[in-house]
């Protein structure tokens, strides 16, 4: 009798135990009751950089070029660059930007030749350690070209008054002049940024053109009479000579004031920049120019207006 019952409880038991076991291999249900969906790993998307646009890097930086207007205007007096020339000429890398023929018949000592519409192809033989020097006949066209390079961050800066109004009257003797070319260096690989990029493509375009935007005093007069309302005429002298005598129509920015002044230029007409002697008119035509604005200069500036004898008013 006492065997039958434990025999009993034995078997009551082993059925538990296999019904529990059967409950532990189900799938535990979701609220709801449906299960779970197995979980799959997501990357998240990659993220891509917006593309520079280059008129607004060229702006920004041409625009912090006029604001920064060192105290000598980027120029150099003649009679100050000869001694250094003399005394140090390994410190310094010049470049003679007037053409072969007349390079050839003499140019400052050590001199490269590197004709304005050359620059752009010969960037990358300029040297980053060097103090460049660069003259043209009259500085106008050292203007146009310190003021684009050194945008790309070479030390460089022009010969004032050139060759014709620079050299000329210091009435040195002819031997001061080589007749011997002197050698380019090699090019030099450069690793730009993007940013870098935008303003040497633009620096070599700028170049490559070959045209100096450079207006007669006598054809920027007669636009002035025939409709002085389809130009714009900026004169970049202090106030105190422009109120001695100016061109009819214009407005007066100093030349170190242009940059904080940029919104006074339009786009849709023709600008006109007239300084003293056009080195100045130079280096801001540059930068307009390559930030979009229809910008020339008036050939050797109010000189060349007063040696035209052209007149001037004084309200």
């Amino acid at each position: 009798m006492k065997m039958k019952r434990f025999l009993s409880i034995l078997l009551a038991f082993l059925l538990s135990l296999s019904i529990l076991s059967g409950c532990a291999k189900q799938e535990t249900p979701t609220a709801g009751g449906e299960e779970q969906a197995p979980k799959v790993e997501t990357q998240a998307p990659e993220t891509t950089e917006t593309p520079l646009d280059p008129q607004a890097v060229i702006l920004e930086h041409a625009t912090a070029y006029l604001n920064s207007i060192p105290e000598n205007s980027n120029m150099i007096a003649a009679k100050d660059a000869m001694p250094l020339i003399d005394e140090n000429p390994d410190a310094l890398f010049i470049v003679d930007m007037r053409s072969k023929e007349d390079y050839d018949k003499g140019h400052l000592p050590g001199a490269v030749n590197i004709p304005f519409d050359q620059i752009g192809k010969n960037l990358d033989r300029l040297p980053t350690n060097k103090q460049i020097v660069m003259y043209c006949y009259s500085g106008q066209t050292s203007g146009l070209g310190v003021s684009a390079v050194k945008l790309l961050g070479f030390n460089v800066i022009s010969y004032q008054g050139g060759m014709n109004f620079g050299w000329s009257p210091l009435e040195l003797a002819e031997d001061t002049l080589e007749t011997t070319e002197n050698p380019l260096p090699d090019a030099k690989t450069s690793n730009l940024t993007e940013e870098e990029q935008i303003l040497w493509d633009a620096v070599d375009k700028f170049f490559s053109e070959g045209k100096t935007y450079m207006e007669k005093a006598d054809d920027v007069f007669a636009l002035v009479e025939d409709n002085p309302d389809a130009i714009f005429i900026v004169d970049l002298r202090s106030g105190e000579d422009f109120e001695k005598g100016h061109i009819e129509g214009a407005t007066n920015i100093a030349f170190k004031e242009v940059g904080k002044n940029l919104d006074k230029l339009p786009k849709n007409r023709p600008i006109y920049l007239a300084c003293y002697s056009g080195q100045t008119a130079a280096q801001v035509m540059t930068m307009l120019r390559l930030s979009g604005y229809n910008a020339s200069i008036v050939t050797r500036g109010m000189a060349g207006w007063s040696g035209a004898e052209l007149p001037v008013v004084t309200e």
